[in-house]
């Protein structure tokens, strides 16, 4: 995240937000608001007294009709000139890079991030359209068509709206498929490219509150590319859509990130990095990691460093300063975790409990939990739930850290805190294709890594 980063200027930019008038957010499709006259009510997860307005949870159908207007819109918007693009899209991102704070704000009230994670969403969002706008004016290639971008909570700005805007710069169409709880920020960035001179129907937006809609809308016939990113059952869904070599497929799909611990030269640092690579955000980054293999010989040094870590991590309303942890962001959520909190208490360690502090009465704030001596078969220690939970599992060899490895669905990436550039090695080459971080967090990982005209063309 940026260097320059002003409370004072988050917190005027977090009030501006919080007296913003009520608004419905229909689907917007042909630069049209479609509504459908079943309004959800979108409340932040931070406060349910903060109401922002309605979601018009779209009728079956919608996702259809936005693939076809955003098929229409192709024919014209494929074949502007690199340099239109180029400058509609350098426009918009200045127009991001001004109201920087005011959409950290929008994050933050709409998902519980605390205020840096906030602005770092916002930050790579700047990072991701400026190097769309760079890249419209110099990519090769023809672009694909209608991309549907479905990119749910983990990283509900930056990636949601940095690969549309990689997509168009191309010269493809674009239909969003925000997360339907916190779907906010997007409607604010869509409304900043159609300032920057977008023509209607480059962008569209369908926005579900239950995400029933997301799988219908990549198998529509008008689509001719996917981008799945973050975590929940409508990405696992995604992963049975029918891809063949005519359908583009991008995945950022958030897995375990399990993190391997072997011989730490600082087991304090190393503790510190996995509490904050498991639990900021609630433990849903793309990146966040829930699960730590463990050498035999360091469990005993680490989980002690780690439960002291754990004691000072402020679980808090994210609009303060001092906040390492939100709440959870829906009921759904929270019925998830207490499930998950009450299956494996017997090897629950620490956390599980709900806080209550001044500011957390109206929200689902919970201390993250750690778990340890989970059965080998336990299906929690292989698969993410997207949750602030952490399993430790304890292994004797490298051998057997390498081997469990092999069996959890890691996602995007794999961590690893050692001394041993051996031991490094060995990790990378289990992790084959997977980014490997070494002796640090892994929120230091950018959504959105794909995010490139490149990607979007043929």
């Amino acid at each position: 995240m940026s260097s320059d980063f002003d409370n004072v200027k988050f917190e005027a930019a977090l009030q501006i937000a919080l007296d913003k008038e009520k608004h419905d957010y229909p689907a917007i499709i042909g630069g049209m608001n479609v509504a459908s006259g079943m309004d959800m009510p979108l409340v932040s997860p931070v406060d349910d007294t903060i109401i922002f307005g309605t979601l018009q949870d779209p009728e079956e159908g919608t996702a259809a009709v936005a693939a076809e207007k955003a098929a229409e819109a192709f024919a014209s918007w494929s074949v502007r000139s690199p340099s239109e693009r180029a400058a509609i899209i350098s426009k918009a991102a200045e127009e991001i890079r001004r109201d920087r704070y005011r959409l950290a704000a929008e994050v933050t009230l709409s998902t519980g991030m605390v205020r840096r994670e906030a602005v770092a969403e916002v930050d790579r969002l700047i990072e991701v359209v400026d190097k769309a706008a760079a890249d419209a004016a110099t990519v090769s290639g023809k672009p694909i068509g209608v991309w549907a971008v479905v990119a749910l909570n983990s990283s509900p700005l930056a990636s949601a709206v940095g690969y549309a805007a990689a997509a168009v710069a191309a010269g493809n169409t674009v239909v969003m498929s925000p997360s339907g709880s916190c779907p906010i920020p997007v409607y604010s960035a869509y409304r900043i490219f159609e300032r920057a001179g977008l023509p209607a129907g480059v962008m569209n937006i369908v926005a579900d509150r239950l995400d029933r809609y997301v799988t219908a809308l990549c198998d529509d016939q008008n689509v001719s590319g996917v981008v799945a990113s973050g975590c929940g059952k409508a990405m696992d869904d995604l992963m049975f859509v029918p891809v063949d070599e005519s359908l583009g497929f991008i995945n950022e799909v958030k897995g375990m990130t399990p993190i391997v611990v072997a011989n730490p030269s600082d087991v304090g640092k190393a503790a510190a990095d996995v509490l904050e690579s498991a639990f900021a955000y609630c433990g849903q980054h793309l990146y966040s990691t829930s699960k730590v293999i463990v050498l035999a010989q360091d469990e005993r040094d680490f989980t002690k460093a780690l439960l002291e870590k754990a004691k000072d991590f402020s679980v808090d309303e994210p609009g303060e300063e001092s906040a390492s942890c939100g709440p959870l962001m829906s009921d759904e959520s929270e019925k998830r975790f207490l499930r998950f909190v009450k299956d494996e208490e017997a090897f629950l360690l620490f956390g599980g409990k709900r806080v209550r502090k001044e500011y957390t009465a109206n929200g689902l704030y919970y201390t993250p939990a750690i778990f340890t001596g989970m059965s080998p078969e336990d299906d929690n220690l292989y698969v993410d739930q997207g949750l602030p939970v952490l399993c430790i599992r304890v292994v004797p060899t490298l051998d057997d850290a390498l081997a469990d490895l092999a069996e959890t669905d890691c996602g995007l990436a794999v961590g690893v805190m050692s001394r041993d550039n051996s031991t490094v090695n060995r990790v990378r080459e289990e992790a084959g294709d997977l980014t490997v971080f070494v002796n640090r967090s892994s929120l230091q990982l950018p959504p959105a890594r794909k995010a490139e005209a490149a990607n979007f063309v043929r």
